[in-house]
């Protein structure tokens, strides 16, 4: 579990500054709720809350291989416009649901985890091109997967919500031992 939630924090990291990953073994295309909308680039993330403003807009979000595969490397690429700075302070709420059960739901300090990306804050306001390769581990169990993922700067000002599903089915292969 422990390489599943750097992979998430690492994700929500990239969507701060303007990119997001998700894992799975294939995607599952539910549509998106009324308060979702797709973000480009035919990856399995939305952005939520679109009827609050927010100061992070998601122009795409492109992954390789699409859908990602246990075991290999997921690129994310992600282009993004941050319409005000970011200071220290800022922070990120992440829930993770498998199935209906909640396995994280925790706050992340947002300046801490920007690193992984090779930046740093403050955060300045404009475009952002980011990519960034992400281990899947072979070991990930099988089941759907959602994310939630809310950005606010240091004084509660919404930055930004992405959210996504994903489900990786079970490995049907098997062995024999002896």
């Amino acid at each position: 579990m422990v390489s599943f939630t750097k992979i998430l924090l690492i994700s929500q990291t990239v969507l701060s500054a303007s990119l997001f990953g998700i894992l799975g073994n294939e995607q599952s295309l539910t549509l998106p709720s009324r308060d979702e909308r797709p973000i480009p680039g035919g990856s399995p993330i939305s952005v939520c809350d679109i009827t609050e403003p927010q100061l992070l807009s998601i122009d795409s979000v492109i992954i390789s291989p699409n859908p990602p595969q246990r075991g290999q490397n997921l690129t994310v690429s992600a282009i993004g416009h941050l319409t005000k700075d970011v200071e220290d302070g800022a922070y990120v709420d992440v829930d993770v649901r498998y199935g209906y059960i909640k396995l994280i739901s925790q706050t992340y300090d947002l300046c801490e985890q920007v690193g992984e990306v090779d930046l740093e804050c403050p955060l300045s306001k404009g475009e952002y091109k980011l990519s960034k390769i992400v281990e899947i581990p072979a070991e990930v169990p099988p089941g759907k997967y959602t994310v939630f993922a809310r950005a606010y700067t240091k004084d509660d000002e919404f930055i930004s919500c992405i959210t996504g599903s994903i489900v990786f089915n079970a490995d049907r292969s098997w062995k024999i031992l002896g």
